[in-house]
């Protein structure tokens, strides 16, 4: 998990308030929802520090926690919330790249949620 957080850590500054928010909007018209283990309220308005406070929130989590249990079949505590971490730090950084505008992310999502 050191490494993990060091990579969460590692995060550099995002967009704008207004180009994440323009993001954000672009992406409900879409009806796109990142897949995560865990739920995760709010993603689209994430930024670094939202990160690093779901990192110690999940991290965090004790193992008879509801929202592991809600999972755990799949795998021990410490798994789900390395996997989770995991997922939604490549989610996150899809997100970035999306507010960056990055012409590769936006194909990405339009083939997945408007070509199809």
């Amino acid at each position: 998990m050191d490494a993990l957080r060091a990579r969460y850590e590692a995060i550099t500054t995002d967009a704008s308030t207004e180009q994440r928010a323009l993001t954000a909007q672009a992406l409900v018209r879409r009806q796109y929802m990142p897949m995560t283990i865990l739920s995760v309220p709010n993603f689209f308005s994430f930024t670094k520090e939202d990160m690093l406070k779901e990192f110690d929130r999940v991290a965090a989590l004790p193992e008879a926690s509801e929202e592991l249990r809600a999972v755990i079949a799949l795998d021990d505590a410490g798994e789900i919330k390395k996997k989770h971490l995991t997922v939604l730090l490549n989610q996150y950084e899809l997100l970035c790249a999306l507010r960056r505008n990055d012409p590769e992310a936006w194909a990405l999502i339009n083939e997945l949620y408007e070509d199809d």
